[in-house]
């Protein structure tokens, strides 16, 4: 059975659009395969990346997707640009480790990981609403990751006191899975939800492959960057189609 997989960076996706789970996230992209791709297969696979696994547990975030995927994946979903209507089966699942082996990769998102090489931006600041210019955060200006403790002899540095949690091998693991697609299963269709830059070269070898990349950009009217584009060749460049959500 022809099947067709959609690789959705997760956490690229606006809030507002996973707020509903992402089998309803799924089934709001379907309309956004062209027609003629649709036409083309009878199953749509949806692999979600994230950070979902810390110490081999599921993270708090991947259990509260894990419900929705079990209730309501495998469903049947229809493309309304198609005209024939034609129902597609539905399948939704984390990816949580390479497509082609039976690996679950335990650590995906490292916690409390500490924020490094950081500085303000030169004030004034766009977003800040003071027609005067004098912000509230104005006292963060001069801060850096660097930025030490002015007790004396405290060695505390900011870059060390704020932290973050940190997805680790996510944008690799999408980029791998898209080579495997391209360059094993030699697929000849793909999409590929996000406007991550960082994506970009499993979307550009997918296309040298002969693969055709559907991308599709989490943020409204958002286009790929000119400098990317320029990376596609006469032979590449009609294997590339890209819109938003």
């Amino acid at each position: 059975m022809p099947t067709l997989t959609m690789f959705i960076d997760y956490d690229n996706v606006d809030p507002a659009l996973t707020r509903a789970g992402p089998v309803s996230l799924t089934k709001l992209l379907v309309p956004a395969i062209p027609a003629s791709v649709f036409a083309k297969y009878n199953t749509l696979r949806a692999r979600l990346y994230g950070g979902w696994r810390v110490n081999g547990a599921l993270t708090v975030s991947a259990q509260r997707l894990v419900p929705d995927i079990r209730s309501n994946s495998p469903t049947i979903v229809s493309n309304p640009n198609y005209s024939p209507g034609k129902p597609i089966r539905l399948v939704v699942e984390l990816a949580e480790g390479p497509i082609g082996t039976s690996v679950t990769l335990q650590e995906t998102l490292a916690r409390d990981r500490t924020l490094r090489k950081f500085r303000a931006r030169a004030s004034p600041w766009t977003e800040c609403h003071n027609s005067a210019g004098s912000c509230g955060l104005a006292h963060v200006a001069s801060l850096t990751h660097n930025t030490s403790c002015s007790t004396p002899g405290c060695t505390t540095r900011i870059g060390n006191v704020l932290v973050r949690d940190e997805q680790k091998m996510v944008d690799t693991l999408l980029v791998a899975d898209l080579a495997h697609e391209a360059l094993v299963q030699r697929v000849t269709d793909v999409v590929v939800v996000s406007s991550d830059v960082d994506m970009w070269p499993g979307v550009l070898l997918a296309a040298h492959s002969g693969c055709n990349v559907v991308h599709v950009h989490t943020k409204h009217g958002w286009r790929t960057q000119r400098h990317l584009i320029n990376t596609l060749s006469t032979h590449t460049a009609p294997r590339y189609q890209q819109l938003s959500v």
